[in-house]
């Protein structure tokens, strides 16, 4: 993959961060902080690859203080992902939802506050961050691909794969951003099935941001009936991923019960 096509896609991943974080800082919408978040994923998935080719490759190290934009983000992300959850599973805690919202706005000053030097932490990052990208072999790219799928699969056997699920789909989204980056291109003589890739990691990325509402609503001794509910939905969440995860480099390449 030359190196002129990964500096784009870097480049307009970079666009979207900037562009997203000056809207959250306008007006504070909550939907422009959560892409902002997106685009930064985007652009680490991307210099994943850089590093797998080269460990020497400094990409990461000079992308960390986006990453460390990305972390405080999340602070104000998580917490609206658990007034959300709420919501969906229609939990009427008023003491919970009071909590979180407290925490929307402490973060979101705290946030604020730091924005100030974002953008300067933004600009030198991505100077340095660029000149280190390098043109990528095909053959780099192609086991770089059968990493991640080998690795994804290792953990959903697992017999204890609940607590590896998290990882699971981290690998699977490093993988989708790249396919996003060239979508025609082919890792090899691999073919595989993205529909099936992206339904399962959006099935654990709902049930992890639902582990996490539950491991936020003991820490903060939610009461008995809420926690109910909601191991209820995280029970039934889990039974998808079980039967979705069967089979998977099965499903994974497109290839029938016989393997052929």
């Amino acid at each position: 993959m030359k190196k002129g096509v990964q500096k784009d896609y870097f480049k307009e991943r970079i666009k979207g961060v900037a562009d997203n974080l000056s809207h959250f800082v306008k007006d504070q919408n909550l939907e422009a902080l959560h892409q902002m978040r997106v685009e930064v994923k985007k652009a680490h998935s991307l210099l994943k690859l850089q590093v797998f080719s080269d460990l020497d490759n400094k990409t990461i190290k000079y992308f960390t203080p986006i990453r460390k934009i990305f972390r405080q983000a999340g602070l104000i992300r998580e917490a609206q992902l658990n007034l959300e959850n709420l919501d969906s599973i229609q939990i009427q805690d008023e003491k919970m939802r009071h909590l979180l919202q407290i925490t929307v706005e402490k973060e979101t000053k705290t946030f604020l506050f730091k924005a100030r030097h974002f953008g300067d932490h933004l600009k030198k990052s991505v100077e340095k961050t660029q000149k280190k990208v390098e043109a990528m072999p095909d053959q780099a790219i192609s086991d770089f691909f059968r990493t991640h799928l080998q690795l994804a699969s290792k953990n959903l056997k697992r017999k204890l794969f609940i607590s590896h699920l998290h990882e699971s789909r981290k690998s699977l989204k490093v993988l989708i951003h790249l396919h996003e980056l060239s979508p025609n291109y082919q890792t090899g003589e691999l073919q595989l099935n993205w529909p099936y890739l992206d339904l399962l990691q959006d099935k654990i990325g709902k049930w992890h941001d639902m582990h996490r509402t539950e491991f936020w609503m003991k820490k903060n001794k939610a009461n008995k009936s809420s926690l109910k509910v909601i191991h209820a939905k995280l029970q039934e969440q889990l039974a998808e991923i079980r039967e979705l995860k069967k089979d998977f480099e099965i499903k994974t390449l497109g290839l029938n019960g016989n393997g052929a």
